[in-house]
């Protein structure tokens, strides 16, 4: 901040007959003044962008799925999948990195989930709930059962595609995510369980003492919907959207969020990918146990690209980051992740127009490690101050990076 800060100088008000002292009274004053009195806000967009992660040795593995979560402006944790091998997608390890200055440096990364000669990991999905941090985290097995799993050599014997997930394991951090210890907790048998999206605390409107986690999740034929649990160790089956298979629907990598209207109070939104050109939209006005039907919502696009991060921050307005195609308008050529962009919405108002969040130059030269299209995908993000959010995406498939993005003054 300019300590004098375009406001008028109260060096301007001492004539020229005034004596010394008083002109080193003045400047003092102007300096003090700039020490106490704000100034201006902050503009909306990004800064501080960092690579968290780079690998450009090995062969492509898939994309990282990186997530983040924070616990002050100086303080984040990134966790990600990182591969096993060439052809595989969907399955790795899980490896971590934090900051403790605001994102300019990061930590040597580190296990959080180390695959075995029996099983690997699907996804990870981090939650801070008081002062404790939580890791989700879908298993997969290393042997192979299924001969069609979308890969050339489908009849070896292993695992390409992360699936089937069999167990939902969790880890808890107590010092800011710097280490992290098993947590014991039980989940309901669903099939090919993922959670793609934060968990937020519930509310019950008719009893204020009734406070719930409610998790996103989806699974096997685009079933979408939420778990909720009030210890975080016991999680149950809540409800779920009856139409996620429909065919001009296949929803999933689903978020969820307070509604901003507060009619009914603490009625939750659910934004989902869609096979559709825009995002689907579902309600909840009982804490997840019954959903109304996925409709599409015109103001979000979707493009059956890559899921898209959905929440609302502490101001109340919604944010919405997504993929969209710039250089092709005809997925699946890969190139339809190439540029991430982001929405508000204000209470009361409309959606904004697409505003850029991250377009990385397209290498000239393929690397071993990377895709070689220069994509931006798979952006997650998490609000360490009102309107101003920590956000994770994958650069490449070779590169994790992290941006500041304020929207606290977005119109």
């Amino acid at each position: 901040m300019d300590l004098l800060d375009k406001r008028e100088s109260a060096v301007d008000v001492v004539t020229r007959r005034r004596a010394w002292p008083v002109l080193l009274t003045a400047l003092v004053l102007t300096v003090l003044s700039g020490l106490l009195l704000p100034g201006s806000a902050a503009a909306e967009g990004t800064s501080s962008e960092s690579t968290v992660y780079a690998n450009v040795v090995t062969g492509g593995d898939g994309t990282r799925t990186p997530d983040i979560v924070s616990t002050s402006a100086n303080n984040a944790v990134v966790a990600w999948r990182e591969g096993l091998r060439p052809g595989n997608v969907d399955m790795g390890y899980i490896r971590y990195s934090y900051t403790t200055d605001g994102g300019a440096n990061w930590s040597r990364p580190q296990m959080l989930a180390q695959e075995t000669s029996a099983f690997a990991w699907h996804y990870v999905i981090l939650y801070k709930s008081g002062s404790e941090l939580f890791a989700f985290m879908g298993r997969t097995p290393i042997a192979d059962t299924d001969d069609d799993d979308g890969n050339e050599n489908a009849d070896d014997g292993i695992n390409h595609n992360g699936l089937p997930i069999n167990d939902t394991v969790v880890k808890r951090s107590t010092d800011e995510g710097h280490s992290w210890q098993t947590y014991p907790a039980t989940f309901p048998a669903i099939p090919n369980m993922v959670f793609a999206g934060h968990p937020l605390k519930w509310t019950n409107p008719a009893n204020p003492d009734d406070v719930r986690h409610v998790m996103p999740y989806w699974a096997s034929q685009r079933e979408n919907g939420v778990l909720t649990s009030k210890d975080m160790k016991t999680w149950t089956k809540a409800g779920s959207v009856a139409n996620g298979n429909a065919d001009t629907v296949k929803a999933g990598e689903n978020q969820i969020a307070l509604s901003q209207s507060g009619t009914p109070a603490n009625e939750l939104v659910m934004v989902a990918r869609s096979k559709d050109d825009y995002a689907m939209k579902s309600t909840s006005s009982n804490g997840g146990a019954s959903w109304s039907p996925f409709e599409r919502d015109t103001s979000l696009p979707s493009a059956d690209t890559s899921k898209a991060y959905f929440t609302k921050d502490s101001n109340g307005q919604y944010l919405y980051i997504y993929n969209y195609p710039v250089r092709s308008a005809n997925p699946p050529d890969p190139a339809y992740r190439d540029v991430l962009y982001y929405k508000t919405k204000r209470r009361d108002g409309s959606w904004s127009a697409p505003k850029s969040f991250a377009d990385g130059t397209e290498p000239e030269v393929d690397s071993p490690g990377t895709t070689g299209e220069g994509w931006d995908t798979y952006a997650m993000a998490d609000e360490y101050a009102p309107g101003k959010f920590f956000v994770v995406w994958e650069y490449d498939t070779s590169r994790i990076k992290v941006n500041r993005l304020d929207i606290s003054d977005a119109s």
